[in-house]
């Protein structure tokens, strides 16, 4: 069964290859879809350390919410939560609507980097 490590290891995987898409224009969709896999990853380690089964959700304000139960620390990565929580859903597919630049990058990159070693603190 896969440990604290190994998630640690995927959410990390997530936000390198979306620092890697830095100045890309073509794969800024996916490149910030990485940094919300990189924040839900690092929340569902949390669960893992725990013993916890881990929610079968993506929605990171629910993922927050029950790390923050067991650890108030965890509210101070609300704001993050709540900005890159849209990405999961928005960048996956074509839409008028959903519009990201490179700014909007380097911030979701600096907020998912923020969460994984917040997480990263607290786990190992």
């Amino acid at each position: 069964m896969p440990g604290t490590k190994d998630w640690l290891r995927k959410a990390n995987s997530d936000v390198k290859l979306a620092i890697k898409a830095i100045g890309d224009e073509e794969t800024l969709d996916s490149a910030i879809y990485l940094t919300h896999q990189c924040a839900e990853k690092s929340l569902k380690t949390f669960y893992v350390k725990l013993g916890k089964e881990v929610p079968r959700t993506h929605d990171l304000p629910i993922l927050l919410d029950g790390c923050t139960k067991v650890n108030r620390n965890f509210l101070l990565l609300q704001t993050e939560c709540g900005i890159l929580d849209p990405y999961g859903r928005n960048a996956r597919y074509p839409s008028d609507r959903f519009r990201v630049n490179q700014e909007d990058l380097v911030q979701a990159i600096e907020m998912a980097t923020k969460i994984l070693e917040f997480v990263r603190t607290k786990v190992l």
